[in-house]
């Protein structure tokens, strides 16, 4: 013999269609939900923009290549600059 029960549930009535979807209707009309929301946090904002930008600047990178190659990259003020920043960054 099955170890398993058999499930007894009661009998609904038959309603007539029509008043069956006024029932439903009714029940739809009157139930009053929320909108649902999502709410970012300013970190998962930045996080979303930060993924969007490109690895690489590619018109800086094509801007100092050309640069390069016209003589016209290397100057005293870049060279007095990059010193600068790099005693800044030991001290």
């Amino acid at each position: 013999m099955s170890e398993v029960s058999p499930i007894h549930r009661p009998v609904a009535p038959t309603l007539d269609p029509n008043t069956r979807a006024a029932r439903t209707q009714t029940r739809t009309d009157t139930t009053n939900r929320g909108e649902d929301q999502v709410e970012l946090s300013n970190t998962a904002q930045l996080l979303s923009k930060i993924a969007d930008l490109p690895d690489v600047r590619q018109d800086l990178v094509d801007r100092v290549k050309a640069s390069i190659a016209n003589g016209t990259y290397e100057s005293d003020d870049k060279a007095d600059a990059a010193i600068d920043s790099l005693l800044d960054d030991i001290a």
